[in-house]
Order: C-alpha cells, then sequence, then structure tokens
C-alpha cells in the first residue's frame, strides 16, 4: 500500500487534508477514503499539517496512509512533493519576505502563559509555544506586540493549546493557493478539510471547505461563510461526506 498512486501534472483535482482529528481518528473511515482516492486517480491527494515532516511520514506509515503527492507541513511552511520528498523552494523563497524569527523570539519571551515548545518542533519560518489554559494570551494581544516591534508575522492558535508564529505570507491556506496557481488548478477544484484553529484559513472563497464533525470550537465562527459545509460525520467519514456534499470532483457546487 505504500508508494505514490498518481503524477501531480495529471491530476485536475486537489484533495488536501488535515492529519490529526480529521484525516486519521477512525480506521474504518480512513479505509474508505483511501479506497475512494484509489477509484479517482485524477484526485492528487495531500495533506496539510502542523507537525514537521518526519513526524508527518511517521504518523501517515503507522496508519498505512499512502505517501501523499503534497506534504505541507509546519503549518504551511514546507511543501514537499512525492516519493522522493523534494521541497518547493520557490515556496520557501516566497516566505523570506521581511520574516525576522530572531525578532519573534525576542518579542515574546517574557509572556505570561507562553513556553517555547521543544527544538525538534521549531523551524526556519515557524515559532511554536504552548499555551497555557489558565492565563492563555489572546492571539489578537500577540499579534499586536508583534506588529509594535514592526515584525511582519501572523499568529495561529489551535485547540487553545498550541500556537504558531509564522511569516507573514505562510500559512496552510496560502500553501494550497500557491500550489493551485503552480499546477494551474482552479481554486474550485480544490477540497480542503479540518478540525481547528490552523486549519481556518484553508476554508472557504472558491475553494470547497470541510469541517469535521468532531471539530474544535475555534471554528464555529466559520458557519455562515460561503463554501465551507460542516460535515456531522467525524474524522475521514467527515471527509467523504463532504465529498458528497459538493459532489467532488464532478462540476456542481452545493
Amino acid at each position: 500500500r505504500q508508494g505514490v498512486r498518481r503524477a501531480l501534472p495529471t491530476a485536475d483535482h486537489l484533495l488536501i487534508s488535515d492529519i490529526d482529528n480529521t484525516l486519521i481518528g477512525d480506521p474504518a473511515g480512513l479505509a474508505t477514503l483511501m479506497e475512494w482516492l484509489r477509484e479517482h486517480p485524477r484526485v492528487a491527494f495531500g495533506v496539510a499539517t502542523g507537525r514537521n515532516l518526519r513526524q508527518t511520514m511517521e504518523i501517515l506509515a503507522e496508519h498505512q496512509v499512502p505517501r501523499p503527492d503534497i506534504c505541507i507541513t509546519d503549518v504551511g511552511t514546507r511543501i514537499i512533493y512525492g516519493s522522493k520528498l523534494r521541497e518547493d523552494q520557490d515556496w520557501a523563497a516566497h516566505l523570506h519576505y521581511r520574516w525576522w524569527r530572531e525578532g519573534v523570539l525576542q518579542a515574546l519571551a517574557k509572556i505570561p502563559g507562553l513556553r517555547l515548545q521543544e527544538k525538534f518542533t521549531q523551524s526556519a519560518f515557524k515559532v511554536s509555544y504552548y499555551v497555557d489554559p489558565k492565563r492563555p494570551p489572546t492571539a489578537k494581544d500577540l499579534q499586536h506586540r508583534l506588529r509594535e516591534r514592526q515584525i511582519a508575522a501572523h499568529v495561529v492558535l489551535s485547540h487553545n493549546r498550541f500556537l504558531d508564529v509564522l511569516p507573514i505570507r505562510a500559512s496552510k491556506g496560502h500553501a494550497i493557493r500557491f500550489l493551485a496557481f503552480r499546477w494551474g488548478l482552479p481554486l474550485r477544484a480544490v477540497l480542503t478539510a479540518g478540525d481547528s484553529g490552523n486549519d481556518a484559513d484553508m476554508m472557504g472563497g472558491e475553494i470547497c471547505g470541510v469541517i469535521v464533525g468532531n471539530h474544535s470550537p475555534e471554528l464555529h465562527g466559520l458557519r455562515d461563510k460561503h463554501h465551507i459545509y460542516f460535515a456531522s460525520a467525524h474524522h475521514a467519514w467527515g471527509i467523504l461526506e463532504g465529498i458528497q456534499h459538493y459532489r467532488f470532483p464532478g462540476q456542481a457546487h452545493a
């Protein structure tokens, strides 16, 4: 079951899913979704995750998920292709714009309720913290603190426990739009699925967004947004429910 199912350049649709609590969480649902992908070889398959590349490969192998055509890792700061794990260097160059990692570390060094995550979770374009749920700083306040110091970055809070600071041009959603443009796919030919705050910007607009039934409360505010479907089913079953809702990869859109 290992290996790449299809070549990205021949695809005319793209399915991108968050991993934790979305793609994985229900083995039967995951197996059914993988079977659906095998039956639709012109749908390229990708994952978008806060995990780093090594962690991503490990969790996918553990759950017997074939290697995706695309891995968007580190909360959208890396794009990796196919079986050879080739990095998109143009994306990395794009993220360098006004990014000052050391400035982020200095600005947020003594904020109550924030603690730096372990070294292996950090990367060139991502600074990650644990959030103390008893005294959590707000993303808005942290964003303001960075802006005061003229640091061009944005703050992503997930599950009210994890916080990532990224370059102003980086996010899962920005990476997906970059990919669609690079591979000549209209956004309406892209379906995304997620469950938490760092998935929010993958949703809406022309993209077919699916939020699985076991989502975090932080996504409730998206309920009235165009092209965001809240599935009742959980995990991969929710993705399949979204596929049916949008009649993906057909032409009709609900």
